[in-house]
């Protein structure tokens, strides 16, 4: 029978069960390609990585599966990816390397920090934000599908934002307000067309206990239900703060608490001088949890 390694990792986290988990398979030039998704189904996290090493001095490449679909880019998958080569493959002392990445969305860079020949985080510079629509006049609604009153959002804009993915960035009045939130899964997923079919994303700036800004992501169109910690949303979020001045960067963006895996990311933006944004990054840590094997189709 065929067999195939991947490694375990919680990812945007410093302890061991919280952040997000994430497998990596570190060959997958020996995988099928057919069997990506179903592999990806049957280990049932936010994403499943299949890495494919570089050949005559290319980049290496990477898919990225959700149980339900393949992503074009994702931010937890690309940090905890490069966690995985610092720690097995492209080793440091006290240096900060650059490691290119080929993404569906294209090369994505990501730099590694070294200290004391450890892994001390990761950063992924994100594709340049693209700012969809407002639908600032869809508060009722959106208020009605989280299970909140109205009155429980601010006066924030609420708008699509895509650094790769789409995301839909919703701002509520306090962390409480967060905890409160009993999504109404198939409502969503009804009116999820109407919004660009974005990630849904909530967040709040106020309340926050050892971070800048607190938020959850749900997904359940793509087979997550909620997700402990999502790069390719905080990237995103992190521009549309810069954007309209509602938080000055860089910032420590927190998720995952109501799930008890709490998840720190480090957010960072930068702007030319003529207003456009040149950067947009996330960073954060990495514990690498165990490892396994896979039976694949013979």
């Amino acid at each position: 029978m065929n067999k195939a390694p991947y490694f375990l990792l919680d990812v945007f986290t410093e302890k061991k069960y919280g952040g997000n988990q994430l497998a990596i398979f570190p060959d997958a030039e020996n995988i099928d390609q057919n069997f990506f998704q179903s592999i990806a189904r049957e280990l049932n996290l936010s994403e499943t990585v299949f890495l494919f090493p570089p050949k005559n001095g290319e980049n290496y490449s990477m898919r990225i599966f959700t149980p339900g679909k393949e992503l074009p880019t994702a931010g937890h998958p690309t940090v905890g990816t490069g966690y995985y080569l610092a720690r097995f493959i492209e080793h440091g002392a006290n240096e900060l390397k650059k490691i290119t990445i080929n993404q569906k969305v294209g090369p994505v860079d990501v730099f590694i920090q070294f200290k004391d020949n450890q892994t001390e985080s990761v950063t992924m510079h994100q594709p340049l934000p693209t700012f969809g629509p407002r639908h600032d006049d869809k508060r009722e609604l959106l208020a009605r599908i989280l299970g909140l009153d109205v009155s429980d959002l601010v006066d924030a804009p609420i708008q699509e934002v895509s650094c790769g993915n789409n995301t839909l960035l919703v701002p509520l009045k306090s962390v409480d307000t967060l905890s409160k939130i009993k999504l109404k899964t198939d409502q969503w997923m009804d009116v999820q067309p109407d919004f660009g079919d974005a990630m849904l994303y909530v967040y709040t700036l106020d309340g926050v206990k050892g971070g800048d800004v607190q938020g959850r992501m749900f997904a359940p169109e793509i087979g997550i239900p909620e997700d402990p910690a999502t790069g390719s949303a905080n990237g995103p979020l992190a521009s549309y703060l810069t954007e309209h001045n509602l938080l000055q960067m860089p910032a420590t963006s927190l998720q995952g608490y109501e799930m008890g895996r709490p998840s720190q990311i480090y957010l960072d933006t930068k702007k030319n001088e003529s207003g456009e944004f040149e950067q947009v990054t996330i960073s954060g840590k990495s514990v690498y949890t165990g490892e396994g094997i896979h039976f694949l189709e013979s």
